[in-house]
């Protein structure tokens, strides 16, 4: 028998243990110290009866016993056997991103016997959560002197333009045309894209909001930030958008277009940009809400949803947008003053008129 350790699966420590987590099945369990080092001897398919030959009797049946029961716990593969071809077909799908994206994705998508809960029991439960917890807010102020911007606009002529008309229109855009963005316009963006519905602008007692794009839960964990190097009545730099006030955050960071274009994955076009705007995710919002690990993915998707919007809002407005996620999220973290452990950078969509 030929065997080796299964590649569905990762080794970590915690509480003084070796936890075996098995993100394919959902299964973690501890395993012995003997066993973690006996998983080295097969890195790759192995024979058991050549590796053990060396030994003992009594050592080579203890190991023996080791071995066998790697293979039922599923921990060490055998060669040829229905888990070997399950495993194969794994790694030919997913085998070029490597393990971290299919662990994501195996470790949050859900098994048959998962359990859902209703309406009524997920409102009980954020009740009782309340209770102890406070929900995060919605909005965010970093504090310090703010920009107010202008009311955003009532009935703005960009919103004329019909649905259809600008769903075909929209296209990403990597070239811009020469001129610059007004800080009137720049604001009914912001507003549109990050700040409350004006149809329903309350927020819920667990910190659900309404906005113009779709979000998990009505949490909203999207921030949005500004780079302005084109914008005028408006300083260069990056700056935080308080949807709750309407307000610009200066950060006290201006990027030149090589900076801009470095942390864009050397995207020179990014750096051509008069407006760049920023997306990290609050990810508090949305665990606060949803405890498990595929929430994760609803953060991915509430970026979709306002890239979209943004998309269709510029496009109706005459402005070219192209959204990237080809990012140097370090450098963005920093400009940000974001925390990587609870507020992690997501994408950016690049403004600006369109060329002639």
């Amino acid at each position: 028998m030929r065997a080796k350790v299964a590649e569905h699966a990762t080794l970590f420590y915690q509480d003084g243990a070796v936890v075996w987590d098995d993100y394919l099945h959902h299964r973690r369990f501890a395993i012995s110290e003997t066993a973690e080092l006996l998983c080295r001897k097969f890195a790759e398919f192995t024979d058991v009866d050549e590796l053990l030959a060396p030994l003992a009797e009594d050592d080579r049946a203890a190991l023996r016993k080791v071995v066998d029961e790697l293979v039922e716990a599923g921990v060490l593969v055998v060669e040829g056997s229905p888990r070997h071809e399950r495993e194969r077909r794994l790694l030919a799908g997913w085998g070029d991103w490597g393990q971290a994206a299919r662990h994501f994705h195996f470790a949050s998508r859900t098994l048959v016997d998962a359990p859902f809960q209703d309406a009524d029991e997920h409102d009980a439960a954020l009740d009782a959560k309340l209770a102890v917890r406070p929900a995060p807010a919605p909005f965010r102020s970093l504090g310090g002197t703010a920009v107010l911007l202008p009311p955003p606009s009532e009935e703005p002529a960009w919103g004329d333009r019909g649905l259809r008309e600008v769903l075909l229109a929209r296209r990403t855009t990597r070239e811009f045309g020469p001129g610059r963005m007004s800080v009137t316009r720049m604001g009914d963006l912001l507003a549109v894209l990050a700040g409350p519905s004006p149809a329903r602008s309350r927020i819920g007692r667990s910190g659900t909001v309404f906005k113009t794009s779709p979000s998990g839960g009505g949490r909203h964990p999207v921030e949005l930030y500004a780079h302005a190097r084109g914008v005028d009545g408006l300083a260069p730099g990056w700056y935080h958008y308080d949807g709750l006030t309407h307000a610009l955050e200066p950060l006290g960071v201006a990027w030149e277009p090589a900076e801009m274009a470095r942390a864009a994955g050397d995207q020179e076009w990014v750096g051509r940009a008069p407006l760049v705007l920023a997306y990290t995710g609050v990810l508090e919002r949305t665990s606060w809400r949803y405890d498990t690990a595929r929430a994760y993915r609803v953060v991915q998707m509430d970026v979709g949803h306002l890239s979209q919007t943004a998309y269709l809002v510029a496009t109706a407005m005459g402005f070219g947008i192209g959204f990237t996620a080809a990012l140097r999220d370090e450098l963005l973290e920093q400009a940000l003053r974001c925390d990587a452990y609870h507020e992690v950078v997501l994408g950016m969509s690049a403004l600006g008129p369109l060329p002639e």
